[in-house]
């Protein structure tokens, strides 16, 4: 029964998603402030609404239209994942359009994140939840180092948020954790049928040592 509960345990272990590092954590409320270090400041609602975005609210460190930011940590990053509170929710269209830019840091640039100095490379957006994204790099060259230049620009349906949490993510990942995690109905079946296979071995083991 041991080597069962053991083999089960592998199993699942191997069907769980394993946690991405997020080593930069950060969170902040109000109209300004900074993400981690002192000289990446961030912005909310930079352009007030602007028609050509049909009045969509944003969020962007510096800010949209407010040019770039240099990212201070020591550790490479490969990531950026947001929450917000207190204001509406991710636009979805602006992440298609900023997922399709070519490092527009405007209006009509859309949600995107641009590392500024390895060539304009794009890091693709993932909404994973109403309030919440994630910036991936594309490939492991695209990563962010100490002192590297950048912007991200996030728009909202309806009002601008009032605060976040989040995280410089140090390891790359193709996909965002979250889009891999397997749905709970699946891990109850999957977790049931290795008690039920469990269960059949142990009764076959008592009956052959009664037998015996």
């Amino acid at each position: 029964m041991k080597k069962i509960g053991i083999l089960c345990f592998g199993i699942l272990s191997a069907v769980l998603p394993a946690a991405a590092r997020a080593d930069y954590m950060f969170s902040g409320s109000g109209t300004s402030g900074t993400l981690v270090s002192s000289s990446e400041t961030w912005q909310f609602n930079h352009d007030g609404g602007a028609a050509a975005t049909g009045y969509l609210n944003d969020w962007g460190s510096p800010g949209v239209s407010a040019g770039i930011t240099t990212y201070g940590e020591p550790m490479a990053a490969y990531g950026f994942e947001i929450t917000f509170s207190g204001g509406g929710t991710v636009d979805a269209a602006s992440i298609a359009t900023g997922n399709a830019s070519a490092c527009a840091g405007t209006t009509t640039g859309g949600t995107t994140f641009c590392n500024i100095s390895t060539g304009d490379d794009i890091w693709e957006a993932f909404q994973v939840g109403p309030d919440s994204i994630d910036f991936l790099a594309q490939n492991a060259t695209f990563n962010l180092a100490q002192n590297d230049q950048y912007f991200v620009n996030i728009f909202f349906d309806g009002a601008t948020p009032t605060s976040f949490t989040g995280s410089w993510l140090t390891s790359f990942t193709p996909t965002p954790p979250s889009s891999v995690t397997p749905e709970p109905s699946s891990l109850l079946l999957l977790a049931t049928g290795f008690m039920g296979a469990a269960g059949r071995l142990g009764f076959r083991r008592m009956k052959r040592d009664q037998a015996a």
